[in-house]
C-alpha cells in the first residue's frame, strides 16, 4: 500500500507541512506531482464539460478544481492498474496522531467498502453510523452534502469504479466521490477523523480561495496563521 500526497511544485509551504507531519508519525509516503491547470497541465487529459457543470452547479469549475479533479483521476488510474490499495491525500492538511490506527482499521474494511474517507472538511447533515469497530472507531455513511477530499483510501475495485465513471468531469472531485449513483460505490467515512484541513490563512488553498472567496489577512488572522503553522508542524495530540 502506498500513501500518495498531491502537491503542486509551486506549493513549497504545504510540501514542508506534509514532510513534518509524516516525519513525526514515522510513516513513509510519496509526493504525487499535481496537475496545475493554471499552467495548462490538464489539457492533454481533461474531460471537463463546462456545459454539464453549469446545468448542475450553475457555475463553471475553476482552474484549481479542474486540476484537482485531474490529479485525483490520475491516481485512480494508478491504483486500478496496480491492483493495490492507495491512500490519497491533499497537501493542505494536518495529520493527527491517531492516523496510523485509523489507517490500519480502514485497510481491513476495503474488501467490503472500497472507498473509505479518512479526512473531510464537513460531514453532511444526514450522515449515519453503519458499523461500530474496535478502538472506538465507527464507519459512517456520508450524506450527499459532505465536503472535502482531504484524505481517503481506495481499493483497486473502488479506483476502477471512480475512474471508469469519470468520462465527463462536471463537478468538483469531493462532490463526485459522494455520488454513488454515478460511479456505483458507497461513500463512507471512518470516525473520528485524524486528517483535518489546515488553517487556510496559514496554508491558503487555491481551490478554497476560488470557491469561497479570499481569506482575510488582517493582523488577527495573520497571528492565528502563525500559531496554526507552529501547531500543524508539530502535530495536534489527538488520540
Amino acid at each position: 500500500m502506498t500513501i500518495a500526497v498531491i502537491n503542486l511544485a509551486r506549493s513549497r509551504d504545504r510540501r514542508e507541512l506534509i514532510e513534518a507531519n509524516f516525519a513525526r508519525l514515522g510513516l513513509g509516503f510519496e509526493f504525487f506531482a499535481g496537475i496545475d491547470a493554471w499552467r495548462g497541465e490538464h489539457v492533454s487529459l481533461s474531460q471537463y464539460d463546462g456545459s454539464a457543470v453549469r446545468s448542475g452547479l450553475h457555475r463553471p469549475l475553476s482552474a484549481g478544481e479542474i486540476g484537482c479533479f485531474a490529479s485525483h483521476y490520475l491516481l485512480w488510474k494508478r491504483c486500478m492498474e496496480s491492483r493495490e490499495p492507495l491512500v490519497i491525500l491533499e497537501d493542505d492538511v494536518v495529520i493527527d496522531d491517531g492516523f496510523v490506527r485509523a489507517l490500519e482499521t480502514a485497510i481491513d474494511l476495503l474488501p467490503a467498502f472500497p472507498l473509505v474517507r479518512l479526512g473531510i472538511t464537513r460531514e453532511g447533515a444526514g450522515t449515519k453510523p453503519i458499523l461500530l469497530l474496535p478502538s472506538d472507531f465507527e464507519l459512517v455513511s456520508l450524506a450527499s452534502d459532505t465536503c472535502g477530499a482531504q484524505c481517503y483510501i481506495l481499493s483497486d475495485v473502488g479506483a476502477k469504479a471512480l475512474f471508469e465513471a469519470a468520462a465527463v468531469w462536471c463537478m468538483p472531485v469531493d462532490i463526485y466521490l459522494n455520488r454513488p449513483l454515478i460511479h456505483g460505490i458507497s461513500d463512507n467515512g471512518l470516525r473520528p477523523y485524524f486528517v483535518r484541513h489546515a488553517d487556510q490563512a496559514a496554508y491558503p488553498s487555491v481551490i478554497g480561495d476560488e470557491r469561497y472567496g479570499t481569506w482575510p489577512q488582517d493582523r488577527d488572522s495573520q497571528a492565528k496563521s502563525l500559531v496554526e503553522r507552529f501547531l500543524a508542524e508539530r502535530g495536534h495530540k489527538r488520540k
